[in-house]
């Protein structure tokens, strides 16, 4: 009898590093550049006046109060429920807020966990107190890529739709490649775009340190 051999990749190929490296998950699309806006001061003009109480370990409300010459000045209250926290997400599920302003817009998100790897988001909008767009989405969690499908403003009588999917990969510990693909449909006419994103994580200095 002739002999078998097993072939395997290369100890040194992309594969088996990938493999042997424990790429961590990228987040999710939505927060692809927020550790990049966070660099920036945000900028106000006038005056700002926030208040914060937590009512229980569970439950915690805001009033926010902005008085300004040249913008616009308002009041804005604001109400967030936190479930527990869950293993493995250092999040805490359910998570619902809502931000309200004396004109009557109102902007409210819910999000749930539905299974260890699955998370559920919807939002609500209004702008003075009339219904302004909702949506909702479904987002998977692997080891190292995330998946989110948003479904927005769905409407059978005028046969109106949004669908925005989006994809994120972990390609090493430091890079991130993805894209965003949004489908409308509305008054007999629909389109859809394309969009690629990236994401790369340098080095972090701390007091001439460096970590990663």
């Amino acid at each position: 009898m002739g002999n078998v051999l097993a072939v395997a990749p290369p100890s040194g190929s992309w594969w088996m590093r990938r493999k042997r490296a424990a790429l961590p998950n990228p987040g999710s699309f939505d927060e692809l550049h927020k550790s990049c806006k966070e660099v920036f001061p945000q900028q106000m003009e006038g005056m700002k006046l926030i208040i914060n109480k937590n009512l229980s370990s569970h439950f915690q409300v805001s009033h926010q109060v902005h008085m300004s010459t040249i913008g616009l000045s308002g009041y804005h209250f604001n109400g967030k429920y936190m479930g527990d926290p869950q293993p493995g997400t250092n999040e805490t599920f359910p998570l619902l807020t809502g931000d309200m302003d004396n004109a009557g817009s109102l902007n409210a998100q819910a999000a749930f966990l539905l299974a260890e790897r699955v998370r559920s988001k919807a939002v609500f909008q209004t702008h003075h107190s009339k219904f302004l767009t909702w949506q909702v989405d479904v987002e998977y969690r692997g080891e190292d890529c995330t998946g989110t499908l948003t479904l927005g403003n769905p409407d059978i009588i005028n046969e109106s739709v949004i669908l925005v999917t989006h994809f994120l990969q972990s390609i090493t510990p430091r890079l991130v490649l993805g894209g965003e693909l949004v489908y409308h449909q509305r008054m007999g006419e629909e389109g859809a775009i394309l969009t690629l994103a990236g994401k790369y994580s340098g080095m972090i200095l701390h007091g001439g340190a460096a970590n990663t």
